[in-house]
C-alpha cells in the first residue's frame, strides 16, 4: 500500500509540473529521476510480492503438514481406542474366568484342610490358619484366583515335603489337660515324639475324639525315644533306630 502511493504521487508531480515554468533540460533530468524512482519502486513491489506468495506457499505447506498431522494422530487414536477396546474385553473375560474358579479353589482348600485336621497333629494350628486366611484373600477379592492356586499348591507341596522329611521342632502339645512348650521329633507325617523340658516323653496318639499326647510310662520305650532326640540334636537324620510300637489300638496306650 506504502508502494502504490508513492507511485501515485510521483506520477501526481510529473502531471502537475509546470511545464512553461522549467527549462526543458532541467525538466528532462526530472522526468529521468521521477522514472528511476518509478522504476526502483515498482521493483520493490514486485519482492514484496514475491515474497508474499513464498509466504504463502510456505504456510500452506504448513497447513497440509499439520493436516496430515492431525490424520495421523486421529488415526493413532482410533487404534489406541480399538485396543483399549480388546483389552477392556480380554481384561473382563480374564475376571469371569477368574470368578468361575472361586468355587472350585474353595473346595481345593477345604479338602487340604481336611487332609491336614486328618494328619499328624505337626503345627496343626499354624498350617489350618493359614489355609482360612487363603481362603478370606480370595473371597474378599484380595488375592487373584491364579495367585491363591499358586499359593495353595505351594502349601500342598508343604505337606508333601513334610511327609518325606524327618526333623527335630518345637510346638505346644496337651498333656493331661496342660498345655506345655516341648521339643518335637517328627517322623515324616507319621509320628510325632515330643520330650518336656522336664525331660517328660510320649507321642501323639489318634483317638476317637481326635489327637491326644500320651506320655511314656515304660523305661525301655522313653530311653528309645530319648536316643532319638538326642540324634536329631545331633543333626542326624537317617540310620536304624529302635523305636516304641508306633500303632497301638485306638483308644490304647502306648
Amino acid at each position: 500500500m506504502k508502494t502504490n502511493t508513492i507511485i501515485s504521487a510521483a506520477l501526481l508531480t510529473l502531471l502537475t509540473w509546470p511545464v512553461a515554468a522549467e527549462d526543458p533540460s532541467k525538466l528532462a533530468a526530472e522526468l529521468a529521476r521521477l522514472r528511476s524512482e518509478v522504476e526502483a519502486l515498482t521493483s520493490t513491489l514486485s519482492a514484496d510480492k514475491e515474497d508474499l506468495r513464498a509466504r504463502l506457499r510456505s504456510l500452506s505447506s504448513q497447513k497440509a503438514d499439520l493436516e496430515m498431522e492431525v490424520q495421523r494422530e486421529e488415526l493413532r487414536l482410533k487404534q489406541l481406542r480399538e485396543t483399549q477396546a480388546r483389552q477392556k474385553a480380554k481384561v473382563a473375560a480374564e475376571e469371569e474366568r477368574k470368578e468361575s474358579l472361586k468355587p472350585a479353589l474353595k473346595k481345593a482348600i477345604g479338602v487340604v484342610r481336611t487332609a491336614c485336621r486328618r494328619g499328624l497333629p505337626f503345627q496343626l494350628q499354624e498350617r489350618v490358619a493359614d489355609l482360612d486366611r487363603l481362603e478370606r484373600q480370595l473371597e474378599d477379592g484380595m488375592l487373584s484366583s491364579a495367585t491363591v492356586l499358586a499359593r495353595l499348591w505351594s502349601k500342598v507341596e508343604d505337606e508333601f515335603r513334610m511327609a518325606r522329611e524327618n526333623g527335630l521342632y518345637r510346638q505346644v502339645v496337651e498333656i493331661e489337660g496342660e498345655e506345655v512348650l516341648a521339643d518335637v521329633a517328627r517322623i515324616g507325617m507319621v509320628i510325632l515324639f515330643f520330650k518336656t523340658r522336664d525331660g517328660r516323653l510320649g507321642r501323639a496318639v489318634r483317638t476317637g475324639q481326635g489327637w491326644s499326647y500320651r506320655l511314656y510310662t515304660s523305661d525301655t520305650d522313653r530311653e528309645r525315644v530319648a536316643v532319638l532326640f538326642d540324634a536329631f540334636r545331633k543333626r542326624i537324620r537317617t540310620g536304624y533306630f529302635e523305636l516304641p510300637a508306633a500303632f497301638p489300638p485306638e483308644g490304647g496306650t502306648p
